[in-house]
Order: C-alpha cells, then sequence, then structure tokens
C-alpha cells in the first residue's frame, strides 16, 4: 500500500516511486491457518494499516520486508513488537538473509511475535526458516487481560476504513 520514498543523507536513498505504484487496497485472505492481513515492507510503519487488518478480523498480520542496514538495526523489531502489541495479535515477518555484496543490502532477522508484543521466534541475517506453533486463543486472553478496544475512545479520535464504509 504505502511506498518506500526515503533519502537519509550519507546513508540511503530509495524512491520506491521511480518504479512501483501504490497499492490502492488492503489485503485480509482467509487460510486454513487464520484470517491474516498481508502488508509489505514499509507498510509495518503505518498503525493505521494493522488497525484495519485487526477490525477486519486478521489474528495474523504476515510483512514479508527487506528492511537496509540503516533502518532495519532501529525499526524492524521494534515496529513488529509495536503493531502486535498495539493491536493485541500475531506479527510474522520474512526478509531476505543478508548479502553484504549487494547494491542493496537486508538487515534480515525474520521474526514471529506474539500478541503481548513478545518475541516468539527470530532468525539472524543468514537464511533460515521458523517453525512456530501460533495458539490463536492467547489473543482472546490478552485482548480480556488488556481490554484494548474496549477503552479506545472513540469520541476523541477514530479510524475510518474507507472500504468498509463504501462497502455499508
Amino acid at each position: 500500500v504505502h511506498l518506500f520514498d526515503i533519502d537519509i543523507p550519507g546513508k540511503i536513498t530509495f524512491i520506491e516511486s521511480k518504479t512501483l505504484t501504490a497499492g490502492e487496497t488492503p489485503t485480509v485472505v482467509d487460510t486454513d491457518v487464520g484470517r491474516i492481513g498481508i502488508g509489505i515492507c514499509y507498510d509495518l510503519r503505518f498503525q493505521e494499516l494493522a488497525m484495519i487488518y485487526a477490525a477486519r478480523g486478521a489474528h495474523l498480520l504476515c510483512y514479508p520486508g527487506a528492511f537496509n542496514m540503516t533502518t532495519g538495526p532501529l525499526h524492524w523489531e521494534l515496529l513488529q513488537r509495536a503493531r502486535a502489541a498495539d493491536n493485541q495479535l500475531y506479527v510474522a515477518t520474512c526478509s531476505p538473509a543478508r548479502d553484504a555484496g549487494a547494491g542493496y543490502v537486508a538487515w534480515g532477522h525474520s521474526t514471529l511475535i506474539g500478541p503481548f508484543g513478545e518475541v516468539l521466534a527470530t532468525t539472524e541475517h543468514e537464511e533460515a526458516i521458523i517453525i512456530a506453533e501460533i495458539d490463536y486463543s492467547v489473543i482472546e486472553l490478552r485482548r480480556a487481560n488488556l481490554p484494548l478496544l474496549k477503552q479506545r475512545r472513540g469520541d476523541i479520535y477514530q479510524l475510518v476504513d474507507i472500504q468498509r464504509l463504501n462497502s455499508q
């Protein structure tokens, strides 16, 4: 949905909008393993998109991504944990292994985060596969213990899901 157009002087400049078009629709899919919200890389930075996925009943958010060596060490895990904790659901990310000789060097560190923001499984920067169990009943337990959804202040702020509004 979001395009990665950045310029960090002396570090990295990357302008996706020169070659790509932004997405227009948040994507939620029903699978044998649950309802999954899909974002790509830079989408991880936008809490509003994750909130829409949660409102649409997603239990797991998946973000394939390739954060770089500038933003990866600072933000990759932090943003995953924030999206999971803010929405009390699971977040899974996958990243390419790091190739130090490539023109664009990925941070790596594919990860699975639990609904309290806890790291359940992670890799380093090499090729690896994460196999982990996800217990969706933990989501309801976390939401019962810390009822964020019930305590949101719709009288002060609102998230508007345009697609849902237009379909009503």
